[in-house]
C-alpha cells in the first residue's frame, strides 16, 4: 500500500540554522519559559562556560540510572541482578543511595509492566520485539519559505524496539500512568518520528545536523507509556504510519511554531538550569544577595522550601529535586493541611474578578468539614480554619481601598545571585499596591501566637526583607513587608522596617544560615531520626529503612 509522507511542519523561525525537537519539548506546560525552550532546541546556540564538577555532582535525572541498567539487560544480556551490580560498581555518574534503591525498584517495575503489555498486532508472543540501540529521527533540510530553519529535526530517545514491521517507543514515567493526562502534541511528534524516522548514526549532542542511516519503513507504530511506581502501562497510540502522520493537525503545528518562535520569558523553577539567566531581561541580577561565594558545583535554584527541607534532612532536599514518587499519606500534619486550606481559600478570594475585599461572610458553608483546592479539613481544624478566614477579613489589605488597590496573590519573584551562581525563587503570598505604595504580605496560620524572633521563625519573611532591600520587588526599595498571623486568638499584622540596618542584617543572617550548608553540599547525606516521621521518601531511603522508617 502506498503511504503518503507529509512534509515536516512549517516553522516560523527567524535566522535559519538548526532546530532539533524531542517530544518532551512540545509538552503543554504553563511552567516552561518559552525563550529558554526556544534556545534549548537550537543545538548551535552559544552556551555559557561553566566549571565542570562531574566527579562530585550526583546525577540529577532520576531516570538516568534506570536507562543505564536497562541497557545492560537489553544489549549485554545481563540478568537483572548482574546488571544492577555492574551499574553500582561502575556508574556513569555518582548517585545518591536513595536513588539506587529507587532504581532497583523501578527496573523491576518496568520489567513487570512490559510483561503485561499486549503484543502489537501481527507480533507473536513467542517472538517479542528487539531493543534498538540507535535513536530515531526524521529531518527536513532547506527552508520551505523565508524564515524557516535551514534544518528541522525531530528525534525520540526513551526505550526503542522493533521487529515484524513494528516500531515501538516506550516512554518511562516515575509515577503512575493510570490517570496521567494525555498530551496530543507530544504524542504526535513521537509517533511521527516512529513512522518516518531513520536511525541516528551520530551523537545526539552534536551542534550540526544529525547523520541519519537508512531503514525499512514500518507497517505499524506504537507508543506505550510505563509508570514505574506501580508497574502501570498504557498504549497511547497504535496504528499505521499514515494514521501517525494524521496526528499532525493544525493545533499541533501551531504549538510547534510557538515553541520554535519563543520570544517571551517566564521566570520560574527552571531558571536554575538556564544558561542565559545571567543576561535574562526578566531576572534581575543582585551579586551577593545570598551572602555566599560561588562553588565549583553547577548552577542551581534555591527557595525557602529548599532551605527548610535541607535543614530537616539533606537527602530529602535532593530527592525533592529528583521528583521521586512520594508517599503522600505520611507527609502532612493536621495543622499543615488546615494552614494550606486556609491559604488556598484566601488566595481564591483575592483572585476574584472584579476584585473584591474579603468579608466575614466569605467563609466555607459547612462548619464541620470543608475543603479547598484538594486540602480537606474536618472537626476542630475545620472550625479553626473558618475562624481564621473570617478573621482575615478584618485585616484584608483590599478593605476600604478597593478603587485604588492592585493585588497579585501567589506571585513568583526570581532573582539571580552571580556571586553564588544561584537563582533565588520566592513565591510570595500577596503583593499589593495601595495608591503608589507596594507591599509584600506573608500570611501564616498558627493555633497559638508564637513568641521569639519573627525572622528566625519565618525564613520566608527574612527572604522578603532581603528581596525588598535589594530592590527586586515592585516599587523597588520602597516596597514594604508585612506579616499577617491568623491565630486562635485573632489576627495580628506586623510591618517590618526594611530600611532599619538591624532588621536587614538579621534577615541576611537568617537567609545565609539556610543557604550556606546547602550551597556547599554535593552529597546530601540522610539525617535519620525525627526527620523521617513526615518524610515522603522513606520508602526509597536506605538509612530510614534501617531505623524502620523512624
Amino acid at each position: 500500500m502506498q503511504v503518503s509522507i507529509p512534509s515536516m511542519p512549517d516553522q516560523a523561525y527567524v535566522g535559519g540554522g538548526l532546530v532539533r525537537i524531542r517530544p518532551t519539548d512540545v509538552r503543554q506546560s504553563d511552567k516552561r519559559c518559552p525563550q529558554q525552550l526556544a534556545t534549548k532546541i537550537r543545538p548551535g546556540s552559544p552556551r555559557a562556560h561553566r566549571p565542570s564538577a562531574s566527579g562530585r555532582v550526583l546525577t540529577e535525572w532520576a531516570l538516568g540510572p534506570l536507562h543505564d541498567v536497562l541497557d545492560l539487560i537489553e544489549f549485554e544480556q545481563k540478568s537483572v541482578e548482574d546488571a544492577l551490580a555492574s551499574w553500582r560498581a561502575r556508574p556513569k555518574r555518582p548517585f545518591h543511595p536513595a536513588l539506587a534503591q529507587w532504581t532497583e525498584f523501578a527496573v523491576r517495575s518496568y520489567i513487570t509492566a512490559v510483561a503485561a503489555i499486549p503484543a502489537a498486532a501481527g507480533v507473536p508472543y513467542t517472538e517479542p520485539l528487539e531493543p534498538v540501540s540507535r535513536l530515531w529521527a526524521r529531518q527536513r533540510r532547506g527552508p520551505l519559505k523565508p524564515g524557516d530553519p535551514d534544518v528541522y529535526e525531530e528525534m525520540v530517545t526513551d526505550r526503542r524496539y522493533a521487529g515484524h514491521g513494528v516500531r515501538e517507543l516506550r516512554v518511562i514515567r516515575t509515577g503512575s500512568v493510570s490517570d496521567r493526562p494525555r498530551d496530543e502534541t507530544e504524542i504526535a511528534v513521537a509517533v511521527g518520528v516512529l513512522a518516518g524516522g531513520s536511525p541516528v548514526l551520530s551523537s545526539r549532542w552534536r551542534a550540526d545536523p544529525l547523520t541519519l542511516g537508512k531503514s525499512e519503513p514500518p507497517r505499524l507504530v506504537r507508543l506505550v507509556e510505563i509508570g514505574c511506581v506501580d508497574a502501570s502501562h498504557r498504549v497511547l497510540f497504535e496504528g499505521t504510519p499514515q494514521a501517525a502522520y494524521d496526528c499532525y493537525n493544525c493545533s499541533v503545528e501551531a504549538h510547534i511554531d510557538k515553541v520554535i518562535t519563543g520570544g517571551s520569558y517566564r521566570p520560574g523553577e527552571r531558571c536554575g538550569g538556564c544558561e542565559a539567566v545571567a543576561t535574562c531581561p526578566e531576572v534581575p541580577s543582585r551579586p551577593g544577595i545570598l551572602g555566599v561565594s560561588r562553588s565549583d558545583l553547577p548552577r542551581r535554584s534555591w527557595s525557602v522550601t529548599t532551605g527548610r527541607s535541607y535543614r530537616k534532612c539533606p537527602a530529602r532536599a535532593h530527592l525533592e529535586d529528583l521528583f521521586l514518587p512520594r508517599e503522600g499519606t505520611t507527609e502532612n500534619s493536621e495543622a499543615v493541611v488546615r494552614g494550606q486550606a486556609v491559604h488556598a481559600w484566601i488566595e481564591n478570594r483575592h483572585r476574584r474578578t472584579p476584585q473584591q475585599p474579603c468579608t466575614p461572610d466569605d467563609i466555607p458553608a459547612l462548619q464541620g468539614a470543608w475543603q479547598c483546592d484538594g486540602w480537606a479539613v474536618t472537626g476542630l481544624q475545620a472550625r479553626l480554619g473558618i475562624q481564621m478566614i473570617g478573621d482575615h477579613a478584618l485585616v484584608c489589605p483590599l478593605q476600604d481601598r478597593l478603587d485604588d488597590t492592585e493585588a497579585h496573590p501567589e506571585r513568583r519573584v526570581v532573582v539571580f545571585d552571580p556571586d553564588a551562581d544561584v537563582v533565588v525563587i520566592a513565591k510570595t503570598d500577596l503583593l499589593y499596591r495601595a495608591a503608589d505604595r507596594w507591599t509584600l504580605r506573608e500570611t501564616k496560620t498558627s493555633k497559638v501566637l508564637g513568641e521569639g524572633d519573627l525572622l528566625e521563625r519565618y525564613p520566608q519573611l527574612a527572604l522578603a526583607v532581603v528581596l525588598a532591600r535589594a530592590g527586586v520587588l515592585p516599587g523597588a526599595e520602597h516596597c514594604r513587608v508585612e506579616l499577617e498571623r491568623l491565630t486562635g486568638s485573632g489576627p495580628v499584622v506586623t510591618e517590618l522596617d526594611v530600611a532599619a540596618p538591624d532588621v536587614v542584617a538579621q534577615a541576611q543572617l537568617v537567609v545565609k544560615t539556610y543557604v550556606a550548608p546547602w550551597h556547599a553540599d554535593a552529597r546530601y547525606p540522610a539525617k535519620p531520626g525525627k526527620a523521617c516521621e513526615d518524610c515522603p521518601f522513606t520508602r526509597w531511603c536506605p538509612d530510614a529503612a534501617e531505623r524502620g522508617g523512624a
